[in-house]
């Protein structure tokens, strides 16, 4: 297809690719996926040792994204090469009022919930503070750095999701699938390195890498939002 040669950073990707073609050890070019899972498990193992000698959350946050950085990495890389007419299908009716229903509703919940919380935030604030607007201030800050973390974490876990959904549409859940979705054009005269790249972003290793680190994340998120708020 033309349209695949004109996808932004097409020219930049080949270049870059190029200069790792001959670098990558044959047993990752021959078991991509494989090589993601040992990735992902020593990535655990040395979570687990940070968890059990290492007090700062910074670090098991740092790990587990290190453990889904391959696979994530790869997932971006091919989708930001697909054009998007090749994920294009007749969405059904029902389909179509699922999706608007559950996204109102979504909203809905979102909106109910920051009044609630907005609420909960100004009755708190009255009491600890009383008339004192600087004191205000000060613990108004506190709040909103113990929220902030759980914001980011909610948000890495919507693009960890969505990715899984949008590769597995693309590539299936075949280790090195021979059907897909995804442009002949990709890396076409780099087969090592797209076969590593196509291998990598598998769904189910980016699936149990994201959940590790999203897991990592709100668990950081609690202890900073505890420690801030104490």
């Amino acid at each position: 297809m033309d349209a695949d040669r004109h996808v932004w950073g097409h020219t930049l990707v080949n270049g870059s690719a190029r200069r790792v073609e001959s670098l990558h050890p044959s047993f990752v070019v021959r078991h991509p996926t494989l090589s993601g899972w040992i990735w992902l498990g020593v990535a655990v193992v040395l979570l687990v040792v940070c968890e059990i000698w290492v007090e700062d959350e910074t670090a098991g946050v740092v790990l587990s994204l290190l453990g889904a950085l391959p696979s994530l990495g790869a997932t971006l890389l091919v989708l930001a090469q697909t054009p998007r007419t090749h994920l294009a299908y007749e969405e059904s009716i029902l389909g179509h009022f699922f999706a608007r229903f559950f996204a109102v509703l979504g909203a809905l919940i979102l909106w109910v919930g920051s009044v609630v919380l907005g609420a909960a935030v100004a009755v708190q604030l009255a009491e600890d503070t009383g008339a004192d607007p600087e004191k205000a201030w000060v613990e108004a800050f506190e709040i909103f750095g113990a929220v902030v973390p759980f914001i980011v974490a909610m948000l890495w876990a919507v693009l960890v999701f969505r990715c899984v959904g949008y590769i597995a549409r693309l590539r299936g859940w075949a280790g090195v699938p021979e059907r897909h979705r995804i442009p002949d054009e990709f890396l076409t005269e780099l087969p090592h390195t797209r076969r590593v790249v196509i291998g990598l972003a598998h769904p189910s290793l980016l699936l149990v890498a994201g959940v590790l680190s999203i897991v990592v994340a709100l668990f950081a998120a609690a202890e900073v939002a505890s420690s801030g708020i104490a």
